[in-house]
């Protein structure tokens, strides 16, 4: 069995599980989609372009690398949300930032017309983007099982991420922590 097969066994088992426990259903090939995604960047590297760059330049593109482009930022935008939220910490833009242009590529997919052909993933990117914050759920949930958190450190930096964003994905993620920020509090100086 080779790298790939096994990384597809490992992420099928593990999206099967988060999907159920957050209650996010899917048809096969949209669960298929986020294994397969999993598993291919967990073999490479993420392009370090711009999200808003691709995506602009996807819009003066032909239609088959429009296509490609939308899929890069989508599928970029779905991992990087659900894996890598700590990144977020130090940037300007927050988690929901990702999940309004991932989910926006993701429903650009989803169209068809004037120089797009029938796409057979046309089901699975409009799935996509209508769910698109459920999802990143699950990949949250999967991330914090191959990644807890390893210490208070680890809380309080989420928590100061609240603070300065007021991200509604932060709240959550401190809730399942046991942590509830207030939210009538100020953002410090």
């Amino acid at each position: 069995m080779d790298q790939t097969e096994s990384l597809e066994s490992f992420f099928q088992e593990a999206v099967d599980q988060a999907m159920r426990e957050k209650g996010v259903e899917a048809n096969p090939l949209t669960e298929h989609y986020l294994v397969h995604l999993l598993a291919t960047y967990a073999t490479q590297p993420i392009d370090e372009t711009p999200l808003a760059l691709k995506m602009m330049g996807a819009f003066d593109a032909a239609p088959r690398e429009k296509r490609e482009k939308l899929r890069e930022v989508g599928d970029t935008s779905l991992f990087v949300s659900g894996f890598w939220t700590e990144s977020f910490a130090r940037r300007m833009v927050d988690v929901d930032y990702y999940i309004g242009l991932g989910g926006s590529a993701y429903g650009e997919l989803a169209r068809t017309g004037e120089g797009w052909r029938r796409d057979p993933y046309g089901d699975v990117y409009g799935a996509l983007a209508a769910q698109f914050a459920r999802f990143v759920e699950v990949l949250t949930l999967i991330s914090r099982r191959l990644m807890p958190p390893t210490g208070p450190r680890d809380i309080v930096k989420l928590y100061e991420r609240w603070l300065s964003t007021r991200s509604s994905w932060a709240a959550r993620r401190l809730a399942a922590l046991g942590v509830f920020p207030q939210r009538g509090g100020t953002r410090p100086q």
